[in-house]
């Protein structure tokens, strides 16, 4: 197995997010010739590595064992992977990243079966770590679990309320992010006060992430993401659920159309946008940014809050 031979070696960041690819690369070579050429390209090709780097930073400052930060690392994106796969399928989704989506390429049922033997690699890699590394792991897996059928349960759904919106989001993205820093604290051996403060820091800035995610649709350069995509599914964003309460009449009969094409998505756009849905859910994301720096104030002049810090900055693309 790959593993950094110093503990002084672990940042900066683009040395450790190596090591996790190649960890990755690991893994991935123990899937079943079928599903890997799933799995290689969204290694090959991983994004901003968010998960990785929360791993990294909030174990800044603490003197983690290298090679079992990588592993962390390793768990954390590999679960994030099979997520993405999963919801390609619902979603329909004909692009990741830029690429064809892998059930475009192999079928809804390979790319399914593809993620779930991540999960299952996940499992694995959290057991061969300890009780508790596989308890944390447990709990979120169930947690993402349930966050992903709330989102499912709810699509057509134009009076789901912003605290709805919350608790489904906190359990569909917050709680990997929670995964990430707590096994990251505590790899370092942090102290018991900063892993309840990190905990509740990183479902904050989950839902703070989301929300940004929702707002792609309506802001230049929406990186990569198929427009419209959620639109056609029922599956409404912050943005639009705002909207649709201060303008029912108007943009209600069209998220609920039995068709949406590229017209009537360019009108739900401009409902949504004049609406002040937008401006609302930005002004949102940066509470939920806010108060997870609120829960960090004790720790500001850690290492730890810096890098949590510059990674969340990294990150950040709402003016």
């Amino acid at each position: 197995m790959t593993a950094l031979a110093d503990r002084d070696v672990v940042f900066p960041q683009p040395v450790f997010r190596r090591a996790v690819r190649a960890r990755l690369l690991e893994l991935a070579a123990d899937l079943p010739d079928r599903l890997r050429p799933c799995v290689l390209p969204l290694i090959h090709n991983p994004g901003k590595g968010v998960r990785s780097a929360l791993v990294a930073a909030a174990a800044a400052g603490g003197r983690p064992d290298p090679a079992e930060l990588v592993r962390i690392g390793a768990i954390v994106e590999l679960l994030h992977l099979a997520s993405l796969l999963h919801d390609d399928v619902v979603d329909r989704a004909a692009t990741r990243r830029g690429m064809l989506a892998a059930h475009e390429g192999v079928g809804a049922g390979t790319a399914l079966l593809a993620g779930t033997a991540c999960v299952a690699l996940v499992g694995q890699e959290a057991a061969d770590l300890g009780p508790v590394v596989a308890g944390a792991w447990g709990r979120c897996g169930a947690a993402m679990a349930l966050g992903q059928m709330m989102d499912v349960e709810r699509a057509y759904d134009t009076e789901f309320g912003t605290d709805d919106y919350v608790a489904m989001v906190q359990r569909k993205t917050s709680e990997l992010f929670k995964l990430c820093c707590v096994l990251g604290a505590g790899c370092a051996g942090a102290g018991a006060d900063f892993v309840p403060a990190v905990a509740a820091f990183a479902i904050e800035i989950g839902v703070c992430f989301q929300i940004q995610d929702d707002c792609k649709d309506f802001l230049p350069g929406n990186a990569g993401k198929p427009a419209g995509t959620d639109h056609k599914l029922g599956l409404f964003g912050l943005p639009t659920l705002h909207a649709v309460r201060a303008r029912p009449d108007e943009l209600g009969p069209l998220l609920l159309a039995p068709e949406i094409g590229a017209a009537e998505l360019a009108r739900i756009r401009e409902i949504v946008v004049s609406a002040g849905g937008v401006e609302y859910a930005i002004t949102e994301a940066r509470r939920h940014r806010a108060r997870a720096f609120e829960a960090l104030a004790p720790f500001e002049a850690t290492p730890a809050w810096t890098a949590l810090r510059e990674v969340t900055d990294a990150v950040w693309t709402l003016s």
